[in-house]
Protein backbone atom coordinates (compact mmCIF):
# COMPACT_ATOMS: atom_id res chain seq x y z
CA UNK A 1 0.00 0.00 0.00
CA UNK A 2 2.47 2.39 0.81
CA UNK A 3 4.46 1.61 -2.39
CA UNK A 4 0.67 2.74 -4.35
CA UNK A 5 0.66 5.72 -2.15
CA UNK A 6 3.57 6.42 -3.41
CA UNK A 7 3.52 5.67 -7.12
CA UNK A 8 0.49 8.61 -7.25
CA UNK A 9 2.59 11.79 -7.32
CA UNK A 10 4.86 10.46 -10.22
CA UNK A 11 1.60 9.40 -12.01
CA UNK A 12 0.18 12.62 -11.61
CA UNK A 13 3.71 14.63 -12.42
CA UNK A 14 3.58 12.31 -15.43
CA UNK A 15 0.40 13.23 -16.62
CA UNK A 16 1.11 16.95 -16.08
CA UNK A 17 4.08 16.63 -18.25
CA UNK A 18 1.71 14.90 -20.81
CA UNK A 19 -0.81 18.06 -20.82
CA UNK A 20 1.72 20.30 -21.05
CA UNK A 21 3.52 18.58 -24.00
CA UNK A 22 -0.05 18.58 -25.35
CA UNK A 23 -0.47 21.98 -24.75
CA UNK A 24 2.86 22.83 -26.07
CA UNK A 25 2.22 20.61 -29.43
CA UNK A 26 -1.18 21.87 -30.61
CA UNK A 27 -0.35 25.90 -31.36
CA UNK A 28 2.64 23.76 -33.38
CA UNK A 29 -0.19 22.04 -34.99
CA UNK A 30 -2.15 24.56 -35.45
CA UNK A 31 0.74 26.93 -36.71
CA UNK A 32 1.69 23.59 -39.18
CA UNK A 33 -1.95 23.78 -40.20
CA UNK A 34 -1.56 27.65 -41.20
CA UNK A 35 1.35 27.40 -42.95
CA UNK A 36 -0.20 24.13 -44.73
CA UNK A 37 -3.36 26.31 -45.26
CA UNK A 38 -1.06 29.16 -46.53
CA UNK A 39 0.63 27.44 -48.99
CA UNK A 40 -2.21 26.21 -50.71
CA UNK A 41 -4.10 29.58 -50.77
CA UNK A 42 -0.70 31.17 -52.28
CA UNK A 43 -0.63 28.73 -54.97
CA UNK A 44 -3.88 29.10 -55.79
CA UNK A 45 -3.62 32.85 -56.13
CA UNK A 46 -0.73 32.86 -58.09
CA UNK A 47 -2.55 29.73 -60.35
CA UNK A 48 -5.92 32.38 -60.61
CA UNK A 49 -3.77 35.36 -61.24
CA UNK A 50 -1.72 33.30 -64.33
CA UNK A 51 -5.46 31.82 -65.21
CA UNK A 52 -6.97 35.60 -65.54
CA UNK A 53 -3.53 36.67 -67.33
CA UNK A 54 -3.94 33.71 -69.82
CA UNK A 55 -7.57 34.76 -70.09
CA UNK A 56 -6.67 38.33 -71.40
CA UNK A 57 -4.02 36.90 -73.49
CA UNK A 58 -6.53 34.93 -75.21
CA UNK A 59 -9.01 37.88 -75.77
CA UNK A 60 -6.14 39.71 -77.14
CA UNK A 61 -4.89 36.97 -79.30
CA UNK A 62 -8.23 36.41 -80.70
CA UNK A 63 -9.52 40.06 -81.44
CA UNK A 64 -6.05 40.27 -83.54
CA UNK A 65 -6.75 37.00 -85.12
CA UNK A 66 -10.04 38.16 -86.37
CA UNK A 67 -8.56 41.46 -87.23
CA UNK A 68 -5.87 39.79 -89.59
CA UNK A 69 -8.71 37.14 -91.01
CA UNK A 70 -10.53 40.54 -91.91
CA UNK A 71 -7.85 42.35 -93.53
CA UNK A 72 -6.77 39.59 -95.96
CA UNK A 73 -10.25 38.32 -96.57
CA UNK A 74 -10.81 42.23 -98.25
CA UNK A 75 -7.68 42.17 -99.57
CA UNK A 76 -8.55 39.04 -101.53
CA UNK A 77 -11.84 40.47 -103.02
CA UNK A 78 -9.09 42.02 -105.61
CA UNK A 79 -9.74 38.92 -107.38
CA UNK A 80 -13.44 39.38 -107.41
CA UNK A 81 -12.98 43.17 -109.11
CA UNK A 82 -11.15 41.56 -111.57
CA UNK A 83 -13.45 39.13 -112.11
CA UNK A 84 -15.90 41.51 -113.39
CA UNK A 85 -14.07 42.80 -115.57
CA UNK A 86 -13.64 39.32 -117.56
CA UNK A 87 -17.24 38.74 -117.44
CA UNK A 88 -18.11 42.51 -119.22
CA UNK A 89 -15.30 41.81 -121.51
CA UNK A 90 -16.35 38.23 -122.09
CA UNK A 91 -12.52 37.13 -121.80
CA UNK A 92 -11.18 40.05 -122.89
CA UNK A 93 -10.22 43.12 -120.66
CA UNK A 94 -8.98 46.54 -122.72
CA UNK A 95 -7.20 48.88 -120.91
CA UNK A 96 -5.92 46.32 -118.33
CA UNK A 97 -2.93 48.32 -117.68
CA UNK A 98 -4.86 51.12 -116.59
CA UNK A 99 -7.48 49.57 -114.70
CA UNK A 100 -5.27 47.08 -112.26
CA UNK A 101 -3.00 50.53 -111.48
CA UNK A 102 -6.81 52.43 -110.69
CA UNK A 103 -7.41 49.07 -108.39
CA UNK A 104 -4.13 48.63 -106.70
CA UNK A 105 -3.96 51.02 -104.47
CA UNK A 106 -7.66 50.20 -102.96
CA UNK A 107 -5.90 46.66 -101.30
CA UNK A 108 -3.33 47.44 -99.12
CA UNK A 109 0.22 45.43 -99.33
CA UNK A 110 -1.30 43.92 -103.07
CA UNK A 111 2.05 43.68 -104.89
CA UNK A 112 0.34 42.79 -107.92
CA UNK A 113 -2.96 42.35 -109.88
CA UNK A 114 -2.99 39.75 -113.00
CA UNK A 115 -5.26 37.85 -115.45
CA UNK A 116 -4.07 34.27 -115.73
CA UNK A 117 -6.61 32.97 -118.73
CA UNK A 118 -5.94 29.09 -119.02
CA UNK A 119 -4.23 28.97 -116.16
CA UNK A 120 -1.19 31.13 -117.60
CA UNK A 121 0.14 34.86 -116.60
CA UNK A 122 -0.45 36.88 -119.42
CA UNK A 123 -0.98 40.36 -117.97
CA UNK A 124 0.18 41.72 -114.79
CA UNK A 125 0.36 45.15 -112.93
CA UNK A 126 2.67 46.47 -112.03
CA UNK A 127 5.04 45.25 -114.73
CA UNK A 128 8.18 46.77 -114.14
CA UNK A 129 8.61 44.65 -110.68
CA UNK A 130 6.80 41.67 -111.85
CA UNK A 131 8.09 41.19 -115.29
CA UNK A 132 9.71 37.41 -114.23
CA UNK A 133 5.97 36.28 -113.86
CA UNK A 134 4.86 37.06 -116.71
CA UNK A 135 3.69 33.92 -118.62
CA UNK A 136 4.10 31.74 -115.24
CA UNK A 137 2.01 28.66 -115.12
CA UNK A 138 -0.02 28.94 -111.71
CA UNK A 139 -0.83 25.27 -112.18
CA UNK A 140 2.24 24.28 -112.59
CA UNK A 141 3.52 20.84 -111.44
CA UNK A 142 -0.25 19.57 -111.13
CA UNK A 143 -2.58 17.64 -112.57
CA UNK A 144 -4.37 20.68 -114.39
CA UNK A 145 -7.65 18.40 -115.59
CA UNK A 146 -7.98 17.17 -112.12
CA UNK A 147 -7.68 20.51 -110.61
CA UNK A 148 -10.08 21.85 -113.16
CA UNK A 149 -12.82 19.36 -112.74
CA UNK A 150 -12.81 19.52 -109.27
CA UNK A 151 -13.75 23.39 -109.12
CA UNK A 152 -17.32 24.36 -108.79
CA UNK A 153 -18.49 26.44 -111.73
CA UNK A 154 -21.59 27.55 -110.30
CA UNK A 155 -19.63 28.27 -107.20
CA UNK A 156 -16.03 29.43 -107.43
CA UNK A 157 -14.03 30.00 -104.18
CA UNK A 158 -10.96 31.81 -103.99
CA UNK A 159 -7.85 29.69 -103.93
CA UNK A 160 -5.27 31.06 -101.25
CA UNK A 161 -1.54 30.28 -100.63
CA UNK A 162 1.12 31.67 -98.46
CA UNK A 163 3.31 32.55 -96.55
CA UNK A 164 6.31 31.42 -99.20
CA UNK A 165 8.97 33.37 -101.01
CA UNK A 166 7.24 34.91 -104.66
CA UNK A 167 9.29 34.52 -107.60
CA UNK A 168 9.78 37.88 -107.44
CA UNK A 169 11.66 37.80 -104.62
CA UNK A 170 9.75 39.59 -101.26
CA UNK A 171 7.89 37.55 -98.93
CA UNK A 172 3.85 37.43 -99.76
CA UNK A 173 0.92 35.39 -100.69
CA UNK A 174 -1.62 34.68 -103.30
CA UNK A 175 -4.65 34.95 -103.76
CA UNK A 176 -6.73 32.50 -107.02
CA UNK A 177 -10.46 32.88 -108.06
CA UNK A 178 -11.21 30.77 -111.08
CA UNK A 179 -13.50 32.23 -113.67
CA UNK A 180 -15.72 30.04 -115.85
CA UNK A 181 -17.80 31.46 -118.82
CA UNK A 182 -20.36 30.25 -121.01
CA UNK A 183 -19.63 29.00 -124.42
CA UNK A 184 -21.42 29.00 -127.67
CA UNK A 185 -23.87 26.21 -126.06
CA UNK A 186 -24.45 28.26 -122.62
CA UNK A 187 -22.16 25.45 -120.61
CA UNK A 188 -19.67 26.44 -118.37
CA UNK A 189 -16.28 26.76 -119.77
CA UNK A 190 -13.09 26.94 -117.75
CA UNK A 191 -11.71 30.52 -118.87
CA UNK A 192 -8.72 30.89 -116.47
CA UNK A 193 -8.02 32.91 -113.22
CA UNK A 194 -8.06 36.33 -111.54
CA UNK A 195 -4.78 36.72 -109.46
CA UNK A 196 -4.36 39.07 -106.59
CA UNK A 197 -0.35 39.01 -105.22
CA UNK A 198 0.01 40.33 -101.80
CA UNK A 199 3.43 41.41 -99.69
CA UNK A 200 3.65 40.03 -96.17
CA UNK A 201 3.41 42.07 -93.65
CA UNK A 202 2.36 44.88 -96.00
CA UNK A 203 -0.77 43.47 -96.60
CA UNK A 204 -1.45 43.08 -92.56
CA UNK A 205 -1.29 46.95 -91.93
CA UNK A 206 -4.83 47.88 -91.23
CA UNK A 207 -4.78 44.82 -88.24
CA UNK A 208 -2.55 46.50 -86.51
CA UNK A 209 -0.78 44.10 -84.84
CA UNK A 210 1.94 46.45 -82.99
CA UNK A 211 -0.68 47.37 -80.83
CA UNK A 212 -0.23 44.30 -78.58
CA UNK A 213 2.84 45.59 -77.98
CA UNK A 214 1.71 49.14 -76.98
CA UNK A 215 -0.90 47.15 -74.78
CA UNK A 216 1.80 45.14 -73.24
CA UNK A 217 2.69 41.65 -75.37
CA UNK A 218 4.36 40.52 -77.98
CA UNK A 219 3.46 38.61 -81.02
CA UNK A 220 4.14 36.35 -83.68
CA UNK A 221 2.06 35.41 -86.73
CA UNK A 222 3.36 32.49 -88.34
CA UNK A 223 2.35 29.96 -91.60
CA UNK A 224 3.54 27.09 -93.48
CA UNK A 225 5.26 27.88 -96.04
CA UNK A 226 3.93 25.17 -99.19
CA UNK A 227 6.61 25.83 -100.71
CA UNK A 228 9.54 25.12 -98.55
CA UNK A 229 7.50 22.98 -96.35
CA UNK A 230 8.36 24.80 -92.96
CA UNK A 231 7.20 27.35 -91.07
CA UNK A 232 7.50 30.59 -91.62
CA UNK A 233 7.41 34.07 -89.58
CA UNK A 234 5.25 36.57 -91.95
CA UNK A 235 5.17 39.21 -88.61
CA UNK A 236 6.69 39.22 -84.79
CA UNK A 237 7.04 41.84 -82.19
CA UNK A 238 10.33 42.93 -81.40
CA UNK A 239 10.30 41.04 -77.96
CA UNK A 240 10.39 37.09 -78.19
CA UNK A 241 6.93 35.05 -77.59
CA UNK A 242 7.26 33.25 -74.20
CA UNK A 243 5.29 30.54 -73.08
CA UNK A 244 2.30 32.37 -75.58
CA UNK A 245 -1.12 31.86 -76.33
CA UNK A 246 -1.89 31.08 -80.04
CA UNK A 247 -4.58 31.38 -81.94
CA UNK A 248 -6.09 30.10 -85.82
CA UNK A 249 -5.94 32.25 -88.17
CA UNK A 250 -8.15 30.76 -90.74
CA UNK A 251 -8.44 32.45 -94.62
CA UNK A 252 -9.81 30.47 -97.52
CA UNK A 253 -8.89 26.96 -95.83
CA UNK A 254 -5.37 28.32 -95.49
CA UNK A 255 -4.32 28.21 -91.59
CA UNK A 256 -2.18 30.28 -89.62
CA UNK A 257 -1.23 31.25 -85.68
CA UNK A 258 -0.79 34.27 -84.29
CA UNK A 259 0.80 33.64 -80.46
CA UNK A 260 0.81 35.92 -78.33
CA UNK A 261 2.44 36.50 -74.32
CA UNK A 262 2.44 38.90 -72.02
CA UNK A 263 5.77 41.27 -71.74
CA UNK A 264 5.80 41.01 -68.03
CA UNK A 265 4.06 37.59 -66.94
CA UNK A 266 2.89 37.12 -63.42
CA UNK A 267 6.07 36.05 -62.29
CA UNK A 268 6.70 33.12 -59.08
CA UNK A 269 8.64 36.52 -57.18
CA UNK A 270 5.35 35.78 -54.06
CA UNK A 271 7.13 31.70 -53.54
CA UNK A 272 10.73 34.44 -52.29
CA UNK A 273 8.67 35.87 -49.64
CA UNK A 274 6.66 32.12 -48.85
CA UNK A 275 8.09 31.85 -45.21
CA UNK A 276 7.14 35.50 -43.90
CA UNK A 277 4.00 35.36 -45.99
CA UNK A 278 2.81 32.23 -43.78
CA UNK A 279 4.01 33.89 -40.87
CA UNK A 280 1.78 37.02 -41.33
CA UNK A 281 -1.12 34.33 -42.12
CA UNK A 282 -0.58 32.21 -38.68
CA UNK A 283 -0.11 35.62 -36.91
CA UNK A 284 -3.46 36.70 -38.73
CA UNK A 285 -5.05 34.01 -37.44
CA UNK A 286 -8.79 32.98 -39.35
CA UNK A 287 -9.02 36.23 -40.13
CA UNK A 288 -6.70 35.87 -42.72
CA UNK A 289 -8.00 32.56 -43.43
CA UNK A 290 -11.68 33.79 -44.15
CA UNK A 291 -9.91 37.37 -46.28
CA UNK A 292 -7.82 34.59 -48.38
CA UNK A 293 -11.02 32.39 -48.99
CA UNK A 294 -13.03 35.71 -49.72
CA UNK A 295 -9.74 36.79 -52.22
CA UNK A 296 -10.35 33.30 -53.99
CA UNK A 297 -13.91 33.75 -54.28
CA UNK A 298 -13.40 37.12 -55.79
CA UNK A 299 -10.40 35.86 -57.86
CA UNK A 300 -12.60 32.98 -59.58
CA UNK A 301 -15.19 35.54 -60.30
CA UNK A 302 -13.17 37.86 -62.16
CA UNK A 303 -11.63 35.20 -64.10
CA UNK A 304 -14.79 34.04 -65.44
CA UNK A 305 -16.16 37.97 -66.05
CA UNK A 306 -12.21 38.74 -67.69
CA UNK A 307 -12.61 35.43 -69.92
CA UNK A 308 -16.25 36.54 -71.56
CA UNK A 309 -15.72 40.21 -71.08
CA UNK A 310 -14.21 43.51 -73.03
CA UNK A 311 -11.35 45.10 -70.90
CA UNK A 312 -11.78 48.16 -72.07
CA UNK A 313 -15.95 48.46 -72.49
CA UNK A 314 -16.90 46.61 -70.20
CA UNK A 315 -18.82 44.50 -72.47
CA UNK A 316 -19.07 40.67 -73.52
CA UNK A 317 -16.59 39.76 -75.78
CA UNK A 318 -16.09 37.74 -78.66
CA UNK A 319 -15.84 34.43 -76.95
CA UNK A 320 -19.39 35.41 -75.32
CA UNK A 321 -21.27 35.35 -78.59
CA UNK A 322 -19.56 32.41 -80.46
CA UNK A 323 -20.20 30.44 -76.67
CA UNK A 324 -24.09 31.37 -75.69
CA UNK A 325 -25.45 33.22 -78.82
CA UNK A 326 -27.95 29.96 -79.53
CA UNK A 327 -29.42 30.87 -75.53
CA UNK A 328 -29.25 34.54 -76.43
CA UNK A 329 -31.36 34.43 -79.28
CA UNK A 330 -33.91 31.14 -78.23
CA UNK A 331 -33.97 31.16 -74.31
CA UNK A 332 -37.41 29.76 -73.90
CA UNK A 333 -38.96 30.96 -76.54
CA UNK A 334 -41.77 29.47 -78.67
CA UNK A 335 -40.44 28.14 -82.36
CA UNK A 336 -42.57 31.26 -83.83
CA UNK A 337 -40.45 33.62 -82.04
CA UNK A 338 -38.22 35.85 -84.51
CA UNK A 339 -34.44 36.59 -83.51
CA UNK A 340 -31.94 38.94 -85.38
CA UNK A 341 -28.17 39.39 -85.11
CA UNK A 342 -26.49 42.86 -85.99
CA UNK A 343 -22.48 43.52 -86.95
CA UNK A 344 -22.11 46.99 -86.30
CA UNK A 345 -18.67 48.61 -87.96
CA UNK A 346 -17.64 52.46 -86.92
CA UNK A 347 -16.90 54.52 -89.76
CA UNK A 348 -14.55 57.00 -89.85
CA UNK A 349 -12.83 55.77 -86.63
CA UNK A 350 -9.29 55.06 -87.34
CA UNK A 351 -8.56 58.67 -88.83
CA UNK A 352 -9.80 59.55 -85.53
CA UNK A 353 -7.54 57.15 -83.52
CA UNK A 354 -4.49 57.93 -86.00
CA UNK A 355 -4.50 61.55 -85.41
CA UNK A 356 -5.27 62.07 -81.96
CA UNK A 357 -3.79 59.05 -80.03
CA UNK A 358 -5.09 55.35 -78.74
CA UNK A 359 -6.07 57.20 -75.26
CA UNK A 360 -8.51 59.24 -77.08
CA UNK A 361 -9.39 56.60 -79.28
CA UNK A 362 -10.46 54.34 -76.26
CA UNK A 363 -12.48 57.14 -75.05
CA UNK A 364 -14.50 57.26 -78.17
CA UNK A 365 -14.80 53.44 -77.90
CA UNK A 366 -16.09 53.72 -74.29
CA UNK A 367 -18.29 56.32 -75.38
CA UNK A 368 -19.98 54.31 -78.10
CA UNK A 369 -20.47 51.29 -76.07
CA UNK A 370 -22.43 53.16 -73.61
CA UNK A 371 -24.50 54.68 -76.28
CA UNK A 372 -25.15 51.03 -77.53
CA UNK A 373 -26.37 50.62 -74.13
CA UNK A 374 -29.26 52.77 -73.59
CA UNK A 375 -30.14 52.73 -77.39
CA UNK A 376 -31.15 48.95 -77.78
CA UNK A 377 -33.94 47.21 -75.37
CA UNK A 378 -33.36 45.92 -71.86
CA UNK A 379 -32.95 42.04 -73.43
CA UNK A 380 -30.97 42.92 -76.30
CA UNK A 381 -27.32 41.82 -75.60
CA UNK A 382 -24.29 44.21 -77.18
CA UNK A 383 -21.08 42.72 -77.65
CA UNK A 384 -17.54 44.24 -79.10
CA UNK A 385 -16.15 41.64 -80.94
CA UNK A 386 -12.94 43.69 -81.74
CA UNK A 387 -11.55 46.51 -82.83
CA UNK A 388 -14.40 48.70 -83.44
CA UNK A 389 -16.66 46.34 -84.68
CA UNK A 390 -19.82 45.05 -82.42
CA UNK A 391 -22.75 42.94 -82.50
CA UNK A 392 -26.31 43.36 -81.16
CA UNK A 393 -28.01 40.25 -80.54
CA UNK A 394 -32.13 40.80 -80.52
CA UNK A 395 -34.67 38.04 -79.51
CA UNK A 396 -38.57 37.80 -79.02
CA UNK A 397 -39.17 40.49 -82.17
CA UNK A 398 -42.42 41.18 -82.98
CA UNK A 399 -41.07 41.63 -86.79
CA UNK A 400 -38.49 43.23 -88.89
CA UNK A 401 -39.75 46.34 -88.37
CA UNK A 402 -39.21 46.43 -84.83
CA UNK A 403 -35.94 45.23 -85.13
CA UNK A 404 -35.38 48.22 -87.85
CA UNK A 405 -36.59 50.74 -85.57
CA UNK A 406 -33.93 49.33 -82.96
CA UNK A 407 -30.95 49.38 -85.30
CA UNK A 408 -32.39 53.42 -86.24
CA UNK A 409 -31.90 54.00 -82.87
CA UNK A 410 -28.89 53.20 -82.58
CA UNK A 411 -27.77 55.07 -85.65
CA UNK A 412 -28.46 58.45 -84.25
CA UNK A 413 -27.15 57.61 -80.99
CA UNK A 414 -23.76 56.42 -82.75
CA UNK A 415 -23.86 59.47 -85.20
CA UNK A 416 -24.52 62.08 -81.73
CA UNK A 417 -20.99 64.03 -81.70
CA UNK A 418 -18.69 63.16 -79.20
CA UNK A 419 -16.57 65.85 -76.52
CA UNK A 420 -13.00 64.96 -76.37
CA UNK A 421 -10.30 66.85 -74.69
CA UNK A 422 -8.95 68.13 -77.50
CA UNK A 423 -12.18 68.86 -80.10
CA UNK A 424 -15.50 67.53 -80.35
CA UNK A 425 -15.63 64.10 -82.99
CA UNK A 426 -17.99 62.48 -84.81
CA UNK A 427 -18.21 58.95 -86.20
CA UNK A 428 -21.09 56.75 -87.66
CA UNK A 429 -22.13 52.89 -88.04
CA UNK A 430 -22.60 50.46 -91.07
CA UNK A 431 -24.67 47.84 -89.61
CA UNK A 432 -25.45 44.71 -91.14
CA UNK A 433 -28.67 42.58 -89.78
CA UNK A 434 -29.96 38.65 -90.41
CA UNK A 435 -32.68 36.92 -89.03
CA UNK A 436 -33.27 33.88 -87.88
CA UNK A 437 -36.17 31.73 -86.24
CA UNK A 438 -36.36 28.75 -83.93
CA UNK A 439 -37.96 27.36 -85.98
CA UNK A 440 -34.91 27.03 -88.83
CA UNK A 441 -31.97 27.58 -86.81
CA UNK A 442 -28.30 28.70 -87.87
CA UNK A 443 -24.91 27.95 -86.83
CA UNK A 444 -23.03 30.67 -85.09
CA UNK A 445 -20.44 30.79 -88.00
CA UNK A 446 -23.20 31.38 -90.71
CA UNK A 447 -24.90 34.05 -88.72
CA UNK A 448 -22.22 35.96 -87.56
CA UNK A 449 -20.93 35.57 -91.32
CA UNK A 450 -24.33 36.44 -93.06
CA UNK A 451 -24.28 39.43 -90.96
CA UNK A 452 -20.52 40.73 -91.30
CA UNK A 453 -21.64 40.78 -95.43
CA UNK A 454 -25.13 42.13 -94.80
CA UNK A 455 -22.30 45.21 -93.06
CA UNK A 456 -20.17 45.70 -95.94
CA UNK A 457 -23.09 46.24 -98.45
CA UNK A 458 -24.01 48.83 -96.19
CA UNK A 459 -20.46 50.73 -96.02
CA UNK A 460 -20.55 49.61 -99.77
CA UNK A 461 -23.88 51.86 -100.00
CA UNK A 462 -22.43 54.77 -98.37
CA UNK A 463 -22.34 54.61 -94.85
CA UNK A 464 -24.05 55.09 -92.00
CA UNK A 465 -26.72 52.47 -92.67
CA UNK A 466 -28.09 49.17 -92.21
CA UNK A 467 -28.44 46.49 -94.56
CA UNK A 468 -30.41 43.78 -93.82
CA UNK A 469 -28.70 39.67 -95.35
CA UNK A 470 -30.18 38.53 -98.25
CA UNK A 471 -31.34 41.49 -99.63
Amino acid sequence: MPLAIASLPRRRAAGRRGRKSFLILLPVLACLAFLAFGGFVLSKLTEDARAVEAAQTSAVAATFASAVERVVSRALTATRSLAVMVYQGNGKVDNFERLALFLLPMYKGAYALSLAPGGIIRQIEPLDRNLLVRDHDVLEGVDRDKVIAAINPDHPVIEFSGPFQLIQGPVGAIGMLPIFLPDAQGASRFWGYTVVTLLLPDALEDANLDAMSLQGYAYELAGMDPEAGHRRVIARSDAPVAQPVCEGVHIEGVSWTLCVSPLQAVSAWSRHLFELILIGVCSVGMGGLVHALIVLKRTGRELEWSALHDALTGLPNRRYIYERLDTLLFPATPATSLAAVAYLDLDGFKPINDALGHAQGDVVLRIVAQRLTRAVRECDVVARIGGDEFVIVMRDLEGEAQCGGVLQRVLKAVGEPIALTERSVAVSASIGVTFVSAAAPADVQSLMRAADEAMYQAKASGKNRMHIAGT
